[in-house]
């Protein structure tokens, strides 16, 4: 085998795919740079011919040289078995076996090897290698289990197994059609009274009640991942710091228990200064992030040595809630508070990026770390005290929703990924893929592709620690809410790696343990009676929407892209039913945008079209497809004849247009349906654009009105009675 072909071989094992179709039907050819310099982010030895084929027969071997893998994910059932490998010259030894299952119970036998279930067999080292399913008890929980197996005195092994259902969670109000309907809508737009110029989880529980009074089953939000508070123009909630915990920067800083009696606070407050601040931020028609967090900053600090002094020190009620949730966050928490504590020192010196840091700080296990935490336990200490807040306030926010009634509650977004300089990355390091970048390659909200600067997860290292990342992102995202969004769904099957410092169409597939992945998903899902909705936008692998479709994950129906052809919109009738449908996303233009082209713009503006003449071409298609959208509304929800078909719209045909989509998709056979704000109201704008960093104010825009404002328009009432109508479960009690 020549160099070339080891290397293709190794790529091949590790998952690195040789090539795929693009947008325009053309197949690419993975380069052999690309490869060498994925197989090195994953950590192969492969800078000499010696160097790679060792690494080759590491990898193609390790399965063989050890009894048990580190985890088995197995789907609940009767016949349940974990693959043991063992020499054949020890098939008639006897193995015994124990396993102590997440609740404590313990149940463990003998049995001789040979009478288990053979599965394959190797060479190896002159020895036969066989592979055997070691039967376990039927009926084992679901849960998280600890497998130990002993043969004969001299080899012991253990592992994870980890039993899931065969589906996730649904609630009721989505079982079964009409379905329920909701509101989906950015946090950080949301304006009341007591922001400071950016929405706040008080601002979400207002919304969230009130909406629910009106029949929303659930109110949809941008990610609630935490950013990088002493980078506050790092503000992408799509490129976090962390998953794992939440973002400080929606916190309703009146609404914490100290701000009312701490007198430090209320004196910088009630300062003319900071109120002329204050103002000046709340009358901002964008969201200065910059601006929001150093007015945030000292009242937040004066609010934390407040909760110290009365309620730490005194032992009292707030102050073990506090431990309490302390304990429950472990080592893990403590880590993410301690490096944002090194991040606040190094940023004001300069260095903000933890690969700069001195070396003594860029990895987690470096005792330094834990000297650091030590030395500085009042500052890791106010990092977890934020965190504390926040979750106080979205549990409210979750609770404001269902005590009014709504049957989901709120419905939460995971990003994809983590910025490659932010805690996750970090404290996960040897877990990722670090120095690649997860992106897209062309499609049609990127016509030149995407690279999001995102650090994925290594999938050799992620199955070799057990998941244990992964898990633990999926249960931090799904508590406080009835409903999560994957961004990106088919990142459980495979992603797009894009290489340092190459355009986004010169990436390759990496491919990820699809079957685990799905099934700790469903487990999680279940666990915390929280439904799954995958954004399945793009390009899909085959097989893939039929694997969500068997396991209970709804897809992602966005009403611009259901089309039967060119000319001809899918019928209500015609919907997904196992989906949620929505007439665009926040990386699309709004229902009024979408009609005036500002997409298309803004695209030719900014230069992002990859070829002359496809703005033309895109315009062309926008007119067919407005003229068909038309037709489907003055055929299906009683749009009035002789609807404009180009030009600006008016405020009247604008209302028609909105009220007239919204009863279509009410009728859609999806059993989840939302409603975006933008829509409802008119508005001609557009959160985020595909391919542009601050090119465009993505992220930033605020509504004009403030949220009992907003719920009062007789257009969102108007709207929320019909749907109502044609959706009149959403409202039942979860």
């Amino acid at each position: 085998m020549s160099a070339t072909e080891k290397l293709d071989h190794l790529a091949h094992l590790a998952g690195i795919e040789d090539g795929w179709w693009d947008f325009y039907g053309q197949w690419r050819v993975v380069p052999t740079q690309t490869k060498q310099v994925f197989l090195r982010a994953m950590g192969f030895a492969i800078d000499s011919e010696d160097a790679l084929e060792q690494s080759l027969a590491d990898f193609d071997q390790r399965s063989w040289r050890r009894v048990l893998e580190p985890v088995t994910v197995l789907e609940q059932g009767d016949d349940l078995a974990v693959a043991m490998t063992i020499a054949a010259a020890r098939d008639k030894d006897m193995v015994s076996w124990r396993l102590i299952c997440e609740d404590g119970l313990e149940c463990g036998g003998s049995v001789q090897i040979d009478s288990q279930t053979w599965i394959e067999e190797r060479w190896l080292d002159e020895a036969l290698i066989k592979r055997w399913h070691l039967a376990l008890p039927a009926g084992l929980a679901l849960g998280y289990h600890r497998l130990l197996v002993e043969v004969a005195d001299d080899v012991r092994a253990q592992t994870q197994v980890i039993v899931t259902p065969a589906q996730a969670f649904v609630p009721a109000v989505a079982a079964q059609a009409p379905g329920a309907w909701g509101i989906a809508t950015q946090i950080y737009a949301l304006r009341d009274q007591s922001d400071w110029g950016v929405g706040s989880y008080g601002s979400l529980a207002r919304l969230a009640a009130g909406a629910a009074k009106m029949g929303a089953a659930t109110i949809g939000i941008n990610p609630l991942h935490a950013l990088f508070p002493n980078q506050p123009e790092k503000f992408s909630p799509y490129a976090p710091s962390s998953r794992r915990v939440l973002n400080v920067g929606y916190l309703d800083i009146e609404a914490i228990c100290e701000f009312a009696t701490c007198r430090g606070a209320k004196r910088l407050y009630a300062s003319p200064g900071f109120q002329a601040n204050l103002d000046r931020l709340r009358a901002y028609p964008m969201v200065e992030y910059a601006e929001v967090a150093h007015l945030q900053g000292p009242i937040l600090e004066e609010l934390y040595q407040h909760f110290r002094t009365e309620h730490l020190a005194a032992g009292d009620a707030r102050g073990q809630a506090f431990r309490a949730f302390q304990a429950a966050g472990g080592d893990k928490a403590r880590l993410f508070c301690t490096f944002e504590a090194l991040a606040e020192r190094f940023t004001r010196a300069g260095t903000p990026y933890w690969r700069h840091w001195p070396a003594q700080y860029q990895h987690p296990d470096n005792p330094a770390v834990a000297a650091f935490g030590q030395d500085n336990p009042a500052k890791v200490e106010f990092y977890w005290w934020l965190q504390f807040v926040a979750d106080e306030q979205l549990a409210h926010a979750q609770q404001a929703g269902l005590d009014a009634g709504a049957g989901i509650g709120l419905y939460r977004d995971l990003a994809v990924g983590i910025a490659g300089d932010g805690a996750d990355a970090w404290m996960d390091q040897d877990r990722l893929a670090l120095g690649v970048s997860v992106g897209a390659p062309p499609d049609p909200l990127a016509l030149k592709g995407q690279d999001w600067g995102l650090a994925p997860f290594n999938p050799i290292a992620l199955r070799e620690a057990g998941y244990e990342p992964f898990i633990a992102v999926m249960r931090a995202n799904m508590a406080h809410a009835g409903a999560l969004r994957l961004d990106h769904a088919m990142a459980l099957q495979r992603l797009y790696w894009v290489p340092p410092g190459l355009e986004a169409d010169q990436g390759a597939y990496v491919r990820y343990p699809v079957d685990d992945l799905f099934r700790l998903v469903a487990l999680e899902s279940v666990r915390n009676r929280c439904l799954i909705i995958g954004e399945d936008l793009g390009t899909v692998p085959e097989g893939f929407r039929q694997r969500m479709e068997r396991m209970a994950l709804f897809a992602y129906r966005v009403m611009v892209f259901e089309k039967t052809g060119p000319d001809r919109f899918k019928r209500p009738d015609e919907f997904q039913d196992q989906a949620l449908s929505i007439f665009a996303t926040h990386d699309l233009p709004s229902l009024r945008g979408w009609w005036a082209e500002i997409d298309i713009d803004s695209r030719q503006r900014l230069d992002l079209y990859p070829r002359p003449g496809m703005a033309e071409d895109e315009r062309s298609g926008r007119a067919a497809d407005r003229a068909a959208l038309v037709e489907a509304l003055i055929e299906e929800a009683g749009l009035e004849p002789g609807f404009p078909l180009a030009g600006s719209l008016s405020d009247e045909q604008a209302l028609a247009l909105s009220d007239a989509a919204h009863a279509y998709l009410g009728q859609a056979r999806s059993r989840l349906m939302m409603v975006q704000m933008e829509d409802v109201f008119g508005l001609t704008l557009q959160m985020n654009l595909p391919g542009t960093v601050d090119q465009h104010p993505n992220w930033r825009r605020r509504f004009a009105a403030e949220i009992p404002t907003l719920l009062a328009d007789f257009r969102l009432v108007r709207i929320a009675q019909v749907l109502a109508r044609l959706r009149p479960q959403g409202n039942e009690t979860p």
